[in-house]
């Protein structure tokens, strides 16, 4: 359901000893899949992120891929 995601959204991930950790969706992205898009990975605000990548767009057959990424940037809580 990420299409559904709007900003100010929370994300709750639980982890393996049942400790939850919220994130709100700050903003989306599209991206071109032959685009350089590392700068998705990176962060110098020294906070916790959980970015979302998924495929967006028109499916190509030929290549067998989406024509758009779509991420969902996040904050920690």
């Amino acid at each position: 359901s990420l299409n559904k995601l709007q900003k100010g959204d929370k994300i709750y991930v639980i982890d393996d000893k049942k400790a939850t950790t919220t994130f709100v969706v700050r903003e989306f992205r599209s991206y071109n899949p032959q685009v350089d898009a590392s700068d998705v990975f990176v962060s110098n605000d020294g906070k916790s992120h959980l970015n979302i990548i998924t495929c967006e767009g028109v499916w190509n057959h030929v290549s067998k891929s989406y024509s758009k990424r779509q991420v969902v940037f996040t904050d920690k809580e």
